[in-house]
């Protein structure tokens, strides 16, 4: 009950604050299903207007193992992917994609699959089209590779994106998303 009311108290705040925008919600009875999160919010501070060029983000936020011992959320989102648009090339460029590590129990670059990054990946290439973006890139710096660099390879596959090179010595990988 406590993961029901937090997730409804999250969405009211989140449909109240004029700076951010719900971009798809899901509030199943059961908040994870065969692994992958079924009560989540996802979430922006993307808005269409006259400016060309800016940084944003994407959020999730979900209850599940989010609450502490009295029920109070821990943290306002657990995955955020960082984004520059540049309305002028029609392009975006993922600047970051990480979500938050463990020490809050929370997925990390979805390490345990419960589908966060691909959630925020799906909105991104949705505001993208919106937005008739031509082409979304990303990098794969040798901090974020190491031991999790299929890992993160296989991420960006899933949701579309294709490697266009890699190290595997490097731990560098470049990916791109072309839409119509």
């Amino acid at each position: 009950m406590a993961e029901m009311d937090s997730f409804q108290h999250r969405l009211q705040e989140l449909e109240n604050n004029p700076d951010l925008r719900v971009m798809r919600s899901t509030n199943n009875d059961l908040p994870l299903v065969d692994q992958h999160l079924e009560q989540y919010i996802v979430y922006t501070d993307f808005h269409f207007d006259q400016r060309k060029e800016k940084t944003n983000s994407i959020f999730v936020y979900t209850p599940w193992m989010n609450l502490d011992s009295q029920g109070r959320i821990r943290t306002d989102f657990q995955n955020q992917l960082l984004f520059d648009y540049d309305g002028w090339q029609k392009q975006i460029h993922i600047a970051v994609l990480e979500t938050l590590g463990a020490a809050s129990k929370l997925a990390f670059f979805d390490y345990q699959n419960h589908g966060l990054a691909q959630l925020s990946l799906a909105a991104l290439i949705k505001l993208a089209r919106r937005l008739e973006i031509k082409k979304i890139d990303a990098s794969l710096s040798s901090f974020d590779g190491g031991d999790d660099f299929q890992r993160i390879i296989y991420l960006y596959q899933k949701a579309g994106f294709t490697v266009v090179q890699q190290d595997l010595t490097k731990g560098l990988a470049t990916f791109e998303y072309e839409l119509d």
